[in-house]
């Protein structure tokens, strides 16, 4: 497993706000896999509270939904782009922040809505330590986010490309169990496939790009990838009986109480 620092080198800040950035007006032409993840925290939502935190707020897709459960809406994100987006959506107060500073006080929140956020975080066990440390009693944290196995299509086509690491680094769920039990509080947790299709590869990595998540976490091969090196992607890249390309996204859907 690795550790704080470790991971704190893995992640550049920097960089993931910048990617995010870039992609704030691209974001909602493909973030297919968000809606999915965020509508099933939805259900596992309440209904009210006094005040509520969409973490990782984004572009604010469901910002709207949120602010209807809520007598005020914080929205937090490390990009400023992104946080514009999120404000003409719905009355929120936005904080642009590192969601690792934890810039709110403990016992402040009655929900955290947390969609796909936690695997940017620099450190997994003290993100949800602390994030459900700023619930009230008898508060809820929701989250999504993606487990190791994900984009394992994707990821083997490249081993067999060139044997460099070309997709993120996520948790194992058996490590965010532990996480999560750390925590001292009651939860539960869920794991879930969810599949996309495309019928080229070029969509999928498109859809990467376009929600800004193709920034590897990790050491990778510099430079661009040439015209021969594209057409041996496709050739190698697994299709199904329609001849599109599935890419499997491996999620956890997590619940910790205040």
């Amino acid at each position: 497993m690795e550790t704080k620092s470790q991971m704190a080198d893995l992640i550049d800040k920097h960089k993931v706000a910048a990617a995010f950035g870039r992609a704030a007006h691209s974001y909602e032409q493909h973030n297919e896999l968000q809606r999915r993840s965020g509508n099933a925290l939805l259900q596992r939502l309440p209904e009210w509270g006094d005040t509520g935190l969409d973490l990782g707020c984004g572009s604010g897709w469901f910002a709207p939904q949120l602010k209807q459960r809520a007598e005020q809406l914080l929205a937090l994100d490390l990009s400023p782009n992104m946080l514009q987006q999120a404000t003409a959506k719905a009355d929120i107060i936005p904080i642009c922040a590192d969601m690792d500073a934890m810039p709110l006080p403990g016992q402040s929140l009655d929900w955290i809505f947390a969609n796909l956020c936690l695997q940017w975080s620099a450190d997994p066990a003290a993100w949800l330590k602390g994030w459900s440390d700023r619930l009230k009693p008898g508060g809820v944290l929701v989250f999504s986010t993606l487990l190791a196995g994900s984009l394992h299509e994707l990821e083997q086509s490249w081993q067999q490309l060139d044997g460099h690491a070309h997709i993120n680094r996520f948790i194992a769920f058996e490590a965010l169990e532990q996480h999560v039990t750390a925590t001292g509080r009651r939860w539960q947790l869920q794991q879930v496939d969810e599949q996309l299709c495309y019928p080229q590869l070029k969509g999928l990595l498109l859809d990467l790009k376009g929600i800004g998540a193709n920034r590897v976490n990790g050491s990778r091969r510099p430079g661009l990838m040439g015209k021969q090196a594209w057409q041996r992607l496709n050739l190698i890249y697994p299709v199904n009986h329609q001849g599109h390309c599935v890419a499997t996204y491996r999620l956890a859907y997590g619940v910790i109480y205040g």
